[in-house]
């Protein structure tokens, strides 16, 4: 759950080096110790995703900068 906002998902998980974070839409962002490098690679797979130049490039292509907080992205639902 985001400590600022609520949110118990959507989040941006986010691998820099050894560290993992998560980031809500609301733009906060904390580390999550119990998620590892190893974690975080068996979660997306080995090349794949999308370099950014920065955290904040990324974060605002995604839509995790704040611009869409409180907003949940449905998934879609079988007919």
């Amino acid at each position: 759950m985001c400590p600022k906002c609520g949110a118990r998902r959507d989040w941006m998980v986010i691998c820099d080096r050894n560290e993992v974070s998560i980031r809500c839409r609301c733009a906060h962002q904390w580390v999550e110790r119990e998620l590892t490098r190893a974690d975080y690679m068996a979660m997306i797979g080995e090349g794949i995703g999308q370099d950014y130049p920065s955290l904040e490039a990324a974060a605002e292509a995604a839509g995790y900068d704040g611009t869409l907080a409180g907003t949940y992205l449905a998934e879609p639902r079988a007919e």
